[in-house]
């Protein structure tokens, strides 16, 4: 358990190594950052043209280099956006936040560094913020919470699903909670609960382990006589008295 407690905050390490890449990219000037994006481009056309064996001309590669330039930018941000919700939102489900709120909490933050990472290339030569790489960056937000949205969900459906005991005992629990909610509601508004324990319906002058096995038909008394309280001048009062 003590390991355990030391390591889950060791999972918010991928989310600061990522801010980190994204805030180190972002900090290149614009003619290094478009050097650097032409290249990778440059690599991708040169090695499918060797693999497919298209025989293209230099200038068809140049060309082809050119057109895949710009989407190749847009969808890096993406990308890094992508690892960045990836990276943040998974230590936030291992903190038990699931559902709606992790997807506003993780998404808030990372749209919030986006924007901030967009101020940061306004200060940079050769750059400019755009709210538009804000958008393209909050698809893969987008993308990077679903996916673990997913991978959660199916965790909790396959591999850490619950036995039937912890699923009873953890519907017991939550049922138990829920009663107690409604018991300090209803005592904050001055009410009576609902259920008294066995030692208040108990009759007074018992013994504390009477009270708490009190049955309710100990005190029954039958409306009629037993054959014990039968006189003699009873009719068939002989067939009924015990021997």
């Amino acid at each position: 358990m003590r390991l355990r407690t030391f390591l889950k905050p060791l999972s918010f390490l991928p989310a600061i190594l990522m801010m980190y890449v994204i805030f180190t990219f972002s900090g290149q000037e614009g003619t290094v950052s478009s050097a650097t994006s032409y290249r990778i481009c440059s690599k991708i056309v040169r090695t499918v043209n060797d693999v497919a064996d298209l025989k293209l001309e230099e200038y068809q590669i140049e060309n082809y280099i050119e057109r895949i330039h710009g989407a190749s930018r847009k969808i890096a941000h993406v990308t890094e956006y992508f690892l960045l919700a990836v990276s943040v939102a998974f230590p936030l489900y291992v903190y038990g936040m699931h559902g709606i709120l992790l997807v506003l909490v993780c998404g808030l933050f990372c749209v919030a560094f986006a924007c901030s990472d967009e101020y940061h290339q306004s200060l940079v030569a050769g750059r400019a913020a755009s709210v538009r790489d804000v958008y393209i960056d909050s698809a893969g937000i987008l993308l990077g919470i679903l996916l673990v949205r997913i991978i959660g969900w199916t965790g909790r459906m396959t591999l850490f699903r619950p036995s039937r005991e912890e699923a009873a005992r953890q519907e017991i629990e939550r049922l138990e909670r829920r009663v107690a909610k409604m018991e300090r509601q209803k005592r904050a508004r001055g009410q009576a609960p609902t259920e008294r324990s066995a030692r208040e319906q108990a009759p007074a002058g018992r013994s504390a382990r009477e009270q708490t096995r009190y049955d309710p038909y100990d005190s029954y008394e039958p409306d009629e006589p037993s054959s014990d309280e039968l006189s003699e001048d009873m009719p068939f009062a002989g067939l009924f008295r015990k021997k």
